[in-house]
């Protein structure tokens, strides 16, 4: 699903969570190599509890709904997360001597 040149250069992956309350978060990173290709794996596989996870680890960025409209009428391919079984509250969260 993702190309050599996406592996090299990076893909754009955007993570939507809706809270308890329905409010929704998102966030943006793009992803490399092994990194891009576990991500893919766990969106093809809606492997939701490897998302509850591991994405506070990954996902670092958050931008407002209208910073995530305005990248995704210029970008022409990105994959978006946008699991309805999963809510904000149930990301684990990192520690932030486990991020580095």
């Amino acid at each position: 699903m993702i190309s050599v040149d996406e592996l090299h250069d990076g893909l754009p992956f955007i993570l939507q969570l809706r809270n308890a309350a329905g409010v929704a978060s998102q966030w943006m990173e793009t992803l490399r190599g092994d990194v891009a290709n576990h991500w893919c794996d766990i969106y093809q596989s809606s492997n939701w509890q490897a998302l509850r996870t591991e994405a506070a680890g990954i996902f670092c960025h958050s931008v407002t709904g209208a910073q995530l409209n305005e990248f995704l009428k210029s970008e022409p391919r990105c994959i978006v997360i946008d699991p309805a079984a999963v809510k904000v509250e149930e990301l684990h969260q990192v520690s932030p001597v486990a991020q580095h």
